[in-house]
């Protein structure tokens, strides 16, 4: 009523009608004016009002859902139900794993106060995990070969990027053609004439006249540069797994090196995560945003996430065509939550509920998502199953799931103590849209990022004869 009370008020004094009779606007009207501008209003404001409640009333979601109306009609009950009582049976309903308790990994970590999570994470402090004088050589050897030199590769590849993609923009070289959807870059003029021929099915009068319709643009393939971030965990727990990182870094910095591939680092460690070095093709500045990095602290993988998705947003904000890949490089045994969702006082915390969250966000914003495991103790699953990681977690949670009852391998995770404490990349993987990898696995790999981008473009398929097959050696 106030709404319509104070847009009433304001027409009168904006009213366009109030110009044509010698009034200026923002000046209050004579009375016969006033008569006027209300009898506009008011079958403005009752179209208005009847077209918000028709809106209104059709929502099935948000804050304005399920608004009382008045049904047309005699208010009967219905057959059977004359006295008010229920007729249909009782079904109790199941809650759903993934948002209950289970998804609470463990207690909250002694000692932490309620000023934890306002206080950013100090990246300075803690035991050095790189040796800054390797670094220091390394950026030498990367300015050498900036010039030209200690090269092994042509001087053109170096002006491409590692993912290979096709599209109409112009951009490599022309593979086909096909119907144009959009506005066309490059025409493809032996498939257009083909295209006037078929349809006027004469090849012997000349001039040959095109229509639109017979228009055809070229398909172009190359290599496109990506975006790629890498998030490291150098929480305590990664304290004997270092040297893996050290050496997967190498071989990423030796495959996009030279290339227009953009590498950021964000690291995370006790309260959250901090953007270390900004996307750059400049290796040097990587290597001092490396030589920072200390090992101490708890593990808030779920704030990692977040802070990744918020760099490749800012990202896109400056190029929208930009191809980001996220690379997680950790152990996986998340125990921070994010801040927003911790209560002081609060006895249990649920770093796996936000990890879960903020997967699905990255899932939603189509980013590219590989999640790389460097616990060694993981490996046992690739040689009992006989399958690749991703793949062999994933049946391991289907088996789980179809012997528990339940619909979602996620809630088989989060049902088993066992599987929550191990299964962390699978769990992000599975609800980020990436795949699962051991970092041990992909140093076997000819190229490491040739390897995660193929494997990001498939999707598992497990098969019922699978499910049977493992089956049968497990006890019963």
């Amino acid at each position: 009523m106030m709404v319509v009370v104070f847009s009433y008020f304001l027409w009168i004094f904006v009213s366009p009608l109030n110009w044509l009779f010698g009034s200026w606007i923002l000046e209050f009207p004579p009375l016969h004016v006033i008569i006027i501008d209300t009898i506009v209003y008011i079958p403005l404001i009752w179209r208005l009002v009847r077209k918000w409640l028709e809106v209104m009333t059709r929502r099935k979601g948000g804050p304005t859902a399920g608004i009382d109306t008045v049904e047309p009609g005699r208010a009967l009950p219905e057959s059977g139900d004359e006295w008010g009582l229920a007729t249909r049976p009782y079904v109790p309903e199941k809650p759903s794993l993934i948002t209950g308790p289970k998804s609470d990994i463990r207690e909250s970590p002694f000692g932490l106060n309620d000023d934890f999570f306002v206080k950013m994470p100090d990246i300075d402090t803690g035991e050095e995990i790189f040796d800054n004088e390797k670094l220091r050589m390394r950026a030498m050897i990367r300015s050498r070969v900036t010039t030209g030199n200690w090269i092994n590769k042509r001087v053109g590849s170096r002006a491409m990027g590692s993912l290979k993609s096709s599209g109409a923009v112009k951009h490599g070289r022309p593979i086909r053609s096909r119907m144009p959807n959009r506005e066309i870059e490059s025409i493809h003029v032996t498939s257009t004439v083909l295209a006037a021929i078929a349809r006027t099915g004469d090849a012997q009068h000349l001039p040959i006249r095109i229509t639109r319709g017979d228009l055809r643009e070229n398909m172009f393939a190359g290599r496109c540069p990506l975006t790629i971030i890498l998030v490291i965990d150098v929480s305590l727990s990664m304290k004997g797994s270092m040297e893996e990182v050290r050496q997967l870094l190498e071989r990423i910095e030796g495959e996009t090196r030279g290339s227009k591939d953009r590498t950021g680092i964000i690291a995370f460690k006790d309260s959250g995560a901090v953007e270390v070095q900004a996307p750059t093709t400049n290796w040097n500045k990587i290597y001092r945003a490396l030589g920072r990095l200390r090992i101490s602290g708890l593990t808030p993988l779920a704030d990692a996430l977040r802070k990744a998705f918020e760099t490749i947003q800012r990202e896109r904000m400056r190029n929208p065509d930009i191809e980001p890949f996220v690379m997680i490089i950790s152990d996986f045994s998340p125990n921070i939550p994010l801040a927003q969702s911790v209560g002081p006082g609060d006895s249990q915390y649920t770093p796996v509920q936000d990890l879960i969250r903020t997967s699905r966000m990255m899932r939603k914003a189509k980013i590219r998502f590989a999640a790389i495991n460097v616990d060694p103790e993981q490996s046992r699953w690739p040689r009992f199953l006989k399958r690749p990681y991703h793949e062999a977690l994933e049946l391991a949670a289907m088996l789980r799931a179809r012997k528990d009852g339940l619909d979602d391998p996620i809630e088989a995770v989060l049902a088993v103590d066992e599987f929550r404490r191990s299964f962390g990349a699978y769990l992000v993987a599975r609800a980020g849209g990436g795949r699962a990898h051991l970092s041990r696995e992909l140093m076997k790999e000819k190229s490491i990022l040739r390897t995660l981008l193929h494997t990001g473009r498939t999707r598992t398929r497990l098969r019922e004869e699978d499910l049977r097959e493992i089956e049968a050696y497990l006890p019963k």
